[in-house]
């Protein structure tokens, strides 16, 4: 069975990339199918000094959850099976890890996302998570 992380910001630039993964399940119904959403950290040490790990992780799992949303609900509607999970840490670095360190075999993810500037011709996100990858990145638009 492939094992697949699609990755959502909860922008509809998100979307292609859970609409690549019903596609998948449909052509082959023999993937298992998660969703990754990862909540940047305040970069700054400041900010963590004024609020307490409890609450910065409350916060955290709430946003995570609101940027899931919407690709649950796509995948809900199309009655396909999935995981969700939400991550801390700098995004692609992230991503990276998370597939390696639970054994996906592909990483699909929108090529751009909801940074601005510097995503204009391919996501820095998306073009970083190809760089650090040991697997292969699908990238829907």
């Amino acid at each position: 069975m492939l094992k697949i992380l699609a990755v959502t910001d909860g922008s509809r630039q998100s979307n292609p990339a859970v609409a690549h993964a019903i596609k998948l399940y449909r052509n082959n119904g023999q993937i298992d199918l998660h969703l990754l959403n990862v909540q940047i950290r305040p970069g700054s040490g400041h900010a963590r000094m004024f609020v307490n790990k409890s609450d910065l992780e409350d916060y955290y799992q709430t946003e995570g959850r609101q940027a899931l949303d919407g690709a649950c609900r796509i995948l809900d509607q199309a009655a396909v099976p999935y995981t969700r999970h939400i991550a801390i840490g700098h995004a692609a670095e992230t991503i990276a890890n998370f597939a390696r360190q639970h054994g996906f075999d592909q990483i699909i993810m929108g090529t751009h996302g909801r940074s601005g500037l510097t995503g204009l011709l391919l996501g820095s996100v998306a073009s970083d998570v190809i760089r650090l990858s040991s697997v292969p990145v699908t990238l829907a638009k």
